[in-house]
């Protein structure tokens, strides 16, 4: 059986506008679910966050009405389904609230909640401060609906050490108004397939002499895009269904290129985030510094991007050295900037004053960052002078971990830590300085706690113990071998597993 020509071109347009308006579909599907999926996992992490900082304090400070406002906030998620805060002791809701449209279920989401809340409990306390990865299960037997339960341990904030479990908050969302979304786009689509079709039909059957050429311009058109060119764009082809056609096929092409340029827009982002992490990385020195009385050296790596670590030595007029680490809470562009402000307070401190005590440049650098009420992060830093002539280091403590000392004549490693808030909690707070002895080929190492919370790919961290163990082995080498050293075993250690933290590291030898 042979068809004619005219029942050729009917098909040809009916099946042109129909890959069209499939291929528009499944993208539009597609992208419309990763990005709500994402945006709906990235706020209710945030939310998370938002509910356990607060938790952290209202439970303390006994302030129901605090928590009650951030839950009926986060009551305005998408998609939210409940939010609680849970004691330790009984596992039990201090406070919930479920989602405005679910009052009619609430008892059967209030215990959906506390069994998977005490399922997760010894992962979300083994977590600390981070959210664990969500539980996904079906929604109350609904197999087309799925939930996302959010956890995050909250400890006491002010203890640094071991602090104590205060509670246990939880965020969950459904995907029922994605999947509604998506529905209802699809039904839209749907509708305007139908017209499409019926209406490239008719022309294609009435007029099929004069849809030879815009037949011809549309499958050009389509190949151009199918390469990747969404700069096509169609000539006007009229008043008819056609020209219909083209009018939408050159919406599709430009919602496409803006997708496009999006793309390019966040490749251009990244490369300015990389610059960025250059420029944070020339700002801690690099070289390796040798003196006939000690030598020195840095490293730090950020988990992603720029980070919050920061480390420092600069030498001063009078022959001594001053040397500092710190880490700021997070790993955001705003961590990167705390950072920088934190170098400039200390380099203009250093230029401006003669007498350098660490106790008074940290609470400087805290007086400054509680001063900033833009500012919604704190701090931990270690500083020490070191005075070549009497080989002894005055240093003060902000928050951080212990002054790590190797001592050679003894072949053991010490650890000198004195109490300190970290910087940008309390504005009037008194920091304490302390003096150590040292001598020929001691080894003081200053790290933060991305060295000793390194995971592997079983989660096991690396360790005080480890870090321990290697200084001493390492003892004989210089401090750039030592480093080179640290980073060569922490890589193997963590055989591929994800940089959870940044990482940063000074190392000193007394010669």
């Amino acid at each position: 059986m042979r068809f004619g020509l005219q029942f050729k071109l009917t098909a040809l347009i009916v099946a042109l506008v129909m890959a069209v308006i499939a291929s528009l579909g499944i993208y539009v599907a597609r992208e419309k679910k990763s990005v709500l999926t994402e945006t709906a996992a990235a706020t209710a992490r945030k939310e998370l966050a938002s509910l356990a900082f607060i938790a952290s304090r209202a439970i303390l400070d006994r302030d129901d009405l605090a928590l009650a406002d951030s839950l009926q906030n986060a009551q305005g998620l998408p998609g939210f389904t409940v939010g609680a805060v849970y004691l330790p002791k009984t596992k039990t809701p201090l406070i919930n609230r479920i989602g405005k449209e679910l009052t009619e279920r609430q008892k059967d989401v209030e215990r959906d909640a506390l069994e998977t809340v005490r399922a997760e409990w010894d992962a979300a306390v083994a977590s600390t401060s981070k959210v664990v990865t969500p539980t996904t299960k079906i929604f109350l037997g609904d197999s087309g609906v799925k939930i996302q339960y959010f956890h995050k341990a909250v400890f006491h904030p002010f203890v640094k050490v071991n602090p104590p479990l205060l509670a246990v908050a939880q965020v969950a969302v459904t995907d029922e108004y994605i999947n509604r979304s998506i529905r209802n786009s699809m039904i839209e689509l749907a509708i305007v397939a139908s017209v499409f079709f019926i209406l490239a039909f008719a022309a294609a059957y009435l007029l099929s002499r004069f849809v030879v050429k815009p037949v011809k311009i549309l499958s050009n058109g389509a190949q151009e895009v199918g390469r990747g060119n969404f700069d096509v764009t169609l000539p006007p082809l009229g008043s008819d269904e056609l020209g219909a056609l083209a009018k939408q096929f050159n919406a599709m092409t430009a919602s496409l290129k803006r997708a496009g340029e999006e793309a390019k827009e966040q490749a251009i982002f990244n490369d300015q985030v990389k610059q960025a992490q250059e420029i944070q990385e020339g700002m801690n020195p690099s070289r390796f510094l040798k003196k006939p009385e000690y030598q020195i050296k840095g490293f730090t790596r950020a988990a992603k991007g720029v980070g919050g670590d920061y480390y420092d030595f600069q030498l001063m007029g009078d022959g001594r050295i001053a040397v500092l680490i710190s880490d700021v809470s997070g790993k955001s562009i705003s961590a990167s900037l705390v950072m920088v402000l934190i170098k400039t307070v200390v380099s203009t401190y250093l230029k401006l004053f003669n007498t350098i005590r660490g106790d008074t440049i940290i609470r400087t650098i805290n007086r400054v960052m509680c001063g900033e009420a833009h500012i919604d992060k704190f701090a931990t830093i270690i500083f020490f002078v070191f005075d070549p002539a009497t080989k002894t280091i005055e240093f003060s403590n902000g928050g951080h971990g212990p002054l790590f000392v190797y001592r050679a004549d003894r072949k053991l490693c010490t650890a000198s830590k004195i109490e300190g808030l970290p910087m940008g909690i309390e504005e009037e707070n008194v920091y304490k300085l302390a003096k150590l002895q040292l001598g020929s080929g001691d080894i003081v190492m200053l790290y933060t706690d991305g060295i000793t919370e390194c995971w592997n790919q079983a989660k096991e961290e690396y360790g005080l113990r480890r870090v321990r163990e290697k200084l001493i082995e390492y003892a004989d080498l210089n401090p750039k071998e030592i480093i080179e050293n640290f980073v060569r075993d922490l890589d193997e250690f963590a055989s591929g597993a994800e940089q959870h933290d940044d990482m940063t590291m000074v190392v000193m030898k007394i010669l």
